[in-house]
């Protein structure tokens, strides 16, 4: 029976789907190919489609009607138009973009300067800068101070106060004791009594991102107890030549009569070899051979070291000394100076010689292998004092790079009748050169102080001089609130100090004046002596008291002040105009001015009277805007020049800015 009522269910359900009353429904639109039939196991479905509107869909125009359109004469008319219409106006619109590239202002040019063509630098010596050994703890270099006592005023933000932005260390490598540093036996350690080579690299962490760090790099010679020059001496390979050795005879004639630095025969015996080796300075101090292969890969290995230790500059030392002429002829005599001391002979076979100039080259050629990448670029730095064509090739020759910057004074002559005019000569000599910037230091580790050399009533006028010339600044440590020499050592620290005829450079390198309360003026510990005795006016001339209120126009100020106004473009690299006034010319004036940025006038008064001028002679717009007085409260509001004159006392210093 089953199977009889399915038979008859199928039967009735054809007979439902025969039926035509599906044409009436408007779902259809007589097309029954808009149902589809859909079976899910026993059970039928039926789906229809149907279009959105539910009515007959829009199939366009035919093909003969768009020809009727396409022929017809309006819409030609109209097409035509449209077509000109669309080019005129995409002429219009190129013909506007011509007009506005070419009358709008341009962008001024900015050339594509590096870190250290922008950042002021700030030279310490870290055995003076600050002690931070603690009593009871038994360190090595108590009252000398260390690499962490730079760390601390890194934390303290000293540097970032004075605005500086590149930290220049002097030598810290580990060394035999007789010159400060100078005498290295390992460069790849740290002198024990500044710290460990940890401290360099806390150093370097504490400065990332905020400071560049240059540091020492001693080329020309090692100490006398170095590895090599001990091998050297035992002629054990591969340092048998490491070092300039010549035949010789115990208290017998030298090789030649090349002289010392410091005086005194370049040439000293050794009785373990039974030969002479060179020493441009002290006999503790002996000559490598630079023109030795091996020698090369040493020093180049050095840079390396220290360029994976993340140093970003080497201020290479002595470096008219790298090589001397081999063919070991004698040097003329230079008419002044006592026999036997330097300045007797004219060195021309023992400074500035073409391979010195190689040498720079291939460590630059080292430095820029590890700049990588934009921002990491290194600085190889020299300090030379001759003529300026000679200068020259330590920055290049032969098409080669060598030295980036050149380090030299703006000042030469320290008497301070007609200084104005000495500086505007200096100046003028070397410092107008737009090519090869240098940077200005007024004095170092080595030279008198320059407020003791000069007065420090005229430090800000030179510290204006320094900071505002093209190039940038290097300030020794102490500059910034005019430290003077101090009271050397007794017995001396200095062993330069010992020769006939000599400085006593512990003068120069007295500890930073820090505090007028603590003992030992903040530098170290009170129960501490200091290495060298501080200097005797350290109670009212210190950075607590420059920082002070009421302070307001302190040195150091004056300096701050000075590297922020460094920044503007001008000063960065605009072109430089100096000259004295012609009306007094004690009166020094300097414009500095690149080309779509505001300019600046340099104004010194070298005299000691007041003076008044328009200074038509600088060839500026009238209209100034008053930005630094290096004594004096500004000017609100433009000055104009065409109606009043400026003033200016004895020893100030004051900065205008013109468009």
């Amino acid at each position: 029976m089953a199977d009889e009522s399915t038979v008859d269910e199928k039967a009735q359900l054809k007979a439902e789907l025969a039926e035509p009353a599906v044409d009436d429904d408007p779902k259809f639109n007589g097309n029954v190919e808009n149902a589809k039939f859909l079976t899910n196991g026993g059970d039928v479905k039926v789906e229809v489609e149907t279009s959105s509107s539910g009515g007959a869909s829009f199939t366009g125009l035919g093909k003969e009607e768009l020809l009727q359109y396409a022929n017809d004469p309006f819409w030609k008319k109209v097409r035509v138009i449209l077509f000109i219409l669309f080019w005129v106006g995409w002429i219009a619109m190129l013909a506007a973009a011509i007009v506005i590239i070419v009358l709008a202002p341009r962008c001024p040019h900015r050339p594509d300067l590096k870190w250290y063509d922008k950042q002021a630098s700030y030279q310490v010596y870290p055995k003076s800068f600050k002690d931070t050994n603690k009593p009871g703890k038994a360190e090595p270099g108590e009252g000398v101070g260390d690499l962490q006592g730079i760390i601390s005023e890194l934390e303290d933000g000293h540097f970032q106060d004075l605005g500086v932005e590149t930290l220049y260390i002097n030598s810290f490598y580990k060394s035999g004791g007789v010159d400060n540093g100078m005498d290295v036996v390992d460069y790849k350690d740290v002198e024990p009594s500044l710290g460990t080579l940890a401290h360099i690299r806390k150093l370097r962490k504490e400065t990332k991102d905020k400071m560049r760090l240059v540091v020492d790099f001693i080329p020309n010679h090692t100490s006398r107890n170095h590895t090599w020059f001990v091998s050297s001496q035992n002629k054990q390979d591969p340092y048998t030549d490491y070092y300039v050795w010549k035949p010789c005879t115990k208290g017998g004639a030298m090789p030649n009569n090349w002289l010392s630095v410091y005086g005194g025969s370049a040439w000293e015996y050794d009785d373990l070899r039974g030969e002479c080796y060179l020493h441009t300075f002290l006999k503790e101090q002996p000559d490598l051979d630079l023109m030795n292969e091996d020698v090369r890969k040493e020093m180049k290995d050095v840079l390396s070291f220290w360029l994976k230790e993340g140093i970003d500059g080497f201020h290479v030392r002595n470096a008219e000394y790298l090589v001397e002429n081999m063919t070991l002829g004698n040097e003329i005599a230079s008419g002044s100076g006592s026999v036997m001391t330097y300045e007797s002979l004219i060195h021309d076979h023992t400074t500035h010689q073409p391979e010195s100039f190689e040498l720079l080259q291939e460590w630059r050629a080292v430095l820029d292998t590890a700049a990588n990448k934009p921002g990491r670029e290194k600085a190889l730095i020299v300090t030379v004092d001759t003529d300026m064509n000679t200068t020259m090739k330590y920055y290049e020759t032969n098409g080669k790079s060598g030295a980036t910057y050149v380090r030299m004074s703006p000042i030469t002559n320290y008497n301070t009748n007609g200084l104005a005019t000495h500086l505007k000569d200096r100046i003028q000599e070397v410092a107008v050169d737009d090519v090869h910037r240098k940077i200005w230091m007024l004095d170092n580790e080595n030279l008198d102080r320059i407020a003791s050399l000069i007065g420090d009533e005229y430090m800000k006028a030179l510290l204006a001089v320094q900071i505002l010339l093209p190039g940038v600044s290097s300030s020794y440590y102490g500059d910034e609130i005019a430290m003077k020499n101090g009271v050397p050592a007794t017995p001396s620290k200095d062993p330069v100090s010992k020769l006939p005829n000599q400085k006593n450079r512990d003068a120069f390198r007295t500890p930073m004046q820090w505090s007028s309360e603590q003992p030992n003026a903040g530098f170290t510990d009170p129960s501490f002596m200091p290495w060298i005795p501080l200097g005797t006016n350290y109670k009212t001339n210190n950075v607590q008291h420059a920082k002070a209120y009421h302070s307001k126009h302190s040195i150091m100020n004056t300096f701050k002040q000075l590297v922020l106004l460094a920044s503007n473009e001008s000063i960065q690299f605009g072109k430089t105009v100096v000259s004295v006034l012609k009306d007094n010319n004690d009166i020094l004036w300097m414009t500095r001015k690149a080309e779509g940025f505001s300019g600046y006038l340099v104004i010194i008064n070298l005299g000691d009277s007041p003076f008044a001028s328009n200074f038509k002679e600088a060839k500026i717009s009238n209209t100034l805007m008053h930005v630094f007085h290096s004594d004096g409260d500004l000017i609100e509001g433009d000055m104009d020049l065409s109606k009043r004159a400026v003033s200016i006392a004895p020893k100030h210093v004051h900065v205008y800015k013109f468009d």
